[in-house]
């Protein structure tokens, strides 16, 4: 019987077999990568953030803030109200002219301009007015007299002759809509002008007019 003579390997064809496999993988590969950065691409960005400034804790109307008080936070940019601070050094030493609660952001029209401090003799009294809308008037640094009226309409007398308004401890929302329980302002007087104030608001009704 002839023998059967085997058939020579052929290295080219071989080399160029592997070729065309690496190169169909890579393909592969290529196409993959191409489907993904497309959905990359298509996928929506996220909103735009902004670092603000906000109350660490609750904080009351009339304090003075301090760093402790603060804590920067990044939230939606799109979210912030007009005006918002990001800088704490804005407000640190400042006086808030009304309570704020805590993870509230906060702007220039949360603080007076600065740190209120009285003179010797005087304190810091409060005043609450019967007129939620008079007070809606009030700001930082106003010049008033305090009028007492009786309820049995008798005459309104001044309790407090040139007091300087310190801070309105409310929102201009809270102020206008405080209703019949009327709304809170702290004064700089002295002493004694603070005892009859305190006196005549368990008997009468307050009001103000400015200097």
């Amino acid at each position: 019987m002839p023998s059967v003579t085997p058939t020579p390997r052929r290295p080219l064809r071989a080399l160029v077999r592997a070729a065309s496999w690496h190169r169909r993988k890579l393909a592969v590969v290529a196409a993959i990568a191409a489907v993904l950065t497309g959905i990359s691409a298509a996928a929506p960005q996220g909103p735009a953030m902004i670092t603000v400034v906000k109350a660490r804790t609750q904080l009351s109307g009339g304090a003075v803030v301090s760093a402790a008080d603060l804590v920067l936070d990044q939230v939606v940019a799109s979210e912030v109200p007009e005006g918002v601070l990001t800088d704490p050094n804005d407000l640190i030493g400042k006086t808030l002219v009304g309570p704020v609660a805590k993870d509230q952001m906060l702007t220039p029209l949360s603080t007076t301009a600065a740190h209120a401090s009285v003179p010797p003799g005087h304190v810091i009294a409060p005043l609450k007015l019967g007129d939620p809308a008079l007070a809606a008037l009030v700001r930082p640094g106003d010049a008033v007299d305090v009028i007492a009226a009786g309820a049995d309409g008798e005459q309104g007398a001044v309790v407090a002759a040139n007091a300087r308004v310190i801070t309105v401890p409310q929102s201009l929302g809270d102020r206008i809509g405080a209703g019949s329980e009327g709304a809170l302002v702290l004064i700089d007087v002295d002493s004694e002008t603070a005892a009859v104030l305190a006196q005549a608001a368990a008997s009468a009704t307050l009001s103000i007019i400015w200097r």
